[in-house]
């Protein structure tokens, strides 16, 4: 499917979702409703991996976690070429 430049432009203004997933736990609801303010539960990746973006649930890189400001962020160190994200937003659009 070829993707115009005006499809392009109207692709680029559309607002996306972006989650960065730090990592996982399988725990069961009882363990899950004793968590109180202070347990720790501990996740299936290592210290300093960094985590998986994701955009609309999709994955398309990862990066570093880091704090600017007393807020999180991450840098992104791998991600999809932008040729590949414009073509999956544009079919997901078309959908």
């Amino acid at each position: 499917m070829e993707i115009t430049e005006r499809d392009y432009d109207l692709l680029v203004d559309t607002e996306i979702i972006v989650d960065v997933m730090l990592g996982s736990a399988n725990i069961t609801i009882k363990e899950f409703l004793e968590l109180s303010s202070g347990d720790i539960l501990s996740l299936d990746k290592s210290a300093g991996s960094g985590g998986d973006i994701y955009v609309n649930k999709r994955i398309i890189g990862t990066g570093d976690i880091i704090v600017i400001d007393e807020k999180l962020a991450v840098r992104v160190q791998e991600a999809m070429d932008s040729d590949n994200v414009v073509r999956y937003f544009f079919e997901e659009n078309m959908s």
